[in-house]
């Protein structure tokens, strides 16, 4: 079978001094990090009008609509906005909260579609990844930066999510105790019976950032000598 044709990628297009340029800056940046341990403003603080959300949301299918309906009538405005997106930044317990006009369908615990995403800062060790993938699809752990984001329908579904997720990490239940308590959680929630878990985080939530940076393993001298003559012609020097 003949192969395809790949498209083209910015990547394959680079000369080595473009290369070596944003291996310096990167570094330089890294460097600066871990020296401030400060990940910056996390987003916009400005807010949309509601006019405009009001636009974007006229287009938006019926659940992605009411999903961002319901986090504008309890956090407010929006911090930015595109056609297809609604973004806030440190919205209560939140670190970002993005509602999404796309949806994409999920049948655990009951048939809903993804349209809500909602990130905290949370270390999860590299060999519990696995055990949150195999309790739900849709949270999503980025271990580098040391957040983990819970993606469904509502709030509520998020914060059973990310309650149980906690709970995995910690070795207080496997991956199917964790599914058998959220199918019972989240019904008894959507039928307005008592469920601390989908209402109310059961654990302190960290504070500051949970990167896991990893460690450096290309330790190719002469990339270092050139990344370091690349960032001396930048003016980086040894910092940022």
């Amino acid at each position: 079978m003949e192969q395809q044709e790949q498209p083209k990628t910015a990547a394959s297009q680079m000369n080595a001094a473009e290369k070596l340029k944003l291996a310096a800056i990167a570094t330089a940046a890294n460097g600066a990090l871990h020296a401030t341990k400060n990940e910056g403003t996390n987003g916009s603080s400005d807010l949309i009008g509601l006019e405009l959300v009001d636009k974007v949301l006229a287009r938006w299918p019926k659940a992605a609509k009411a999903a961002a309906q319901k986090i504008i009538d309890y956090y407010g405005a929006p911090n930015e906005i595109t056609p297809s997106r609604l973004f806030w930044y440190n919205n209560g317990p939140w670190k970002r909260t993005i509602a999404y006009r796309e949806e994409a369908p999920h049948d655990f615990p009951v048939p809903h579609t993804d349209v809500l995403e909602q990130t905290i800062n949370y270390h999860v060790p590299a060999e519990k990844v696995g055990d949150i993938g195999l309790f739900d699809g849709s949270l999503i752990v980025a271990r580098t930066k040391g957040e983990v984001t819970a993606n469904c329908d509502n709030e509520g579904a998020n914060i059973l999510a990310l309650n149980l997720m906690h709970e995995i990490v910690t070795g207080i239940r496997t991956p199917q105790a964790a599914r058998d308590f959220a199918k019972e959680e989240i019904a008894a929630f959507l039928m307005d019976r008592s469920a601390p878990y989908a209402e109310h985080f059961q654990f302190d939530l960290p504070q500051g950032v949970q990167w896991d940076s990893d460690h450096v393993a290309a330790a190719d001298e002469l990339l270092k000598q050139a990344v370091k003559k690349a960032a001396d012609g930048l003016g980086l020097g040894d910092k940022e």
